[in-house]
């Protein structure tokens, strides 16, 4: 299967305001990501190409919640996933964190490549506690598994007042949802809403959480 061809499908029906320049370098970094997945552990080996077609629309579906010109602070980027998509695809600005040196190499050799602007990435490892040079975004999200109760907790520190926390969740039960609306309440965010998203040719299910501080 080509799934470079597949890839531009789903752009074309996810999001068919992306224009062909900003398809090609969504080509370019899933190129990108092979290659220095050969050496560098970004993502599985294991069917990779699978993997990256996964990951790209998985990320898609958070243009459909965004105004598109936020600023968003990505905790633990790790191979781009979702900020650099978001980026392509919108008027949007970032700081993608990521501790691990290799990762970190890999995010600055992509938004050198794919020539992007306004953005930063932050070789370190964050804390509600850890000092930025900005600290007031309006979008904060992580992938890479940190515990609710910190994420929370890094969005009452890092949010401007109105500021919206994202969370990704392939939740599909009510006790969740109750156990959220209440860490959420908890921590002073308010306006909860759930969204799902479905890519069926990939049986790929995303519930997208937002709440406002």
């Amino acid at each position: 299967m080509d799934w470079e061809l597949k890839l531009k499908d789903y752009i074309r029906k996810y999001c068919p305001q992306i224009n062909l320049p900003s398809i090609t370098k969504y080509i370019i970094f899933y190129r990108e990501i092979l290659k220095w997945n050969r050496v560098t552990n970004l993502i599985s080996r294991k069917s990779p190409e699978t993997t990256l077609v996964r990951l790209m629309v998985d990320s898609l579906f958070l243009l459909s919640i965004l105004r598109g010109d936020e600023t968003f602070l990505d905790v633990g980027a790790g191979a781009g996933f979702p900020g650099i998509p978001v980026l392509l695809g919108s008027r949007t600005r970032g700081v993608l964190v990521e501790a691990r040196k290799k990762r970190a190499a890999f995010l600055n050799h992509m938004i050198h490549t794919l020539e992007i602007a306004n953005t930063t990435v932050l070789e370190k490892k964050l804390t509600p506690e850890t000092p930025l040079e900005q600290s007031d975004f309006d979008c904060l999200w992580s992938k890479a598994g940190i515990p609710r109760h910190q994420l929370f907790a890094l969005g009452e520190r890092k949010l401007h007042p109105g500021g919206r926390l994202v969370i990704f969740h392939p939740m599909d039960t009510i006790p969740e949802e109750e156990q959220m609306r209440t860490l959420a309440r908890n921590h002073g965010f308010k306006n909860i809403r759930f969204r799902m998203f479905q890519c069926p040719d990939l049986l790929l299910t995303r519930t997208l959480i937002t709440c406002e501080k």
